[in-house]
């Protein structure tokens, strides 16, 4: 449990917080989480590129 709480301590240190209260629940967030990260403009700018070069350029 000391573990536990050490490492509850440092919380505010990370950008995504999941509370495994409710096991769906949490599985939930992390999928969304997962998702949004891939969605994030640096990774679809990178992706789509091209695609958004040659939209803007016609």
């Amino acid at each position: 449990m000391a573990q536990a709480v050490a490492e509850m301590s440092h919380y505010a240190e990370y950008d995504y917080l999941i509370v495994n209260d409710d096991f769906d629940t949490a599985l939930g967030d992390l999928k969304t989480i997962i998702r949004a990260e891939r969605l994030r403009m640096s990774r679809q700018k990178q992706r789509h590129d091209a695609l958004i070069s040659k939209l803007l350029a016609d």
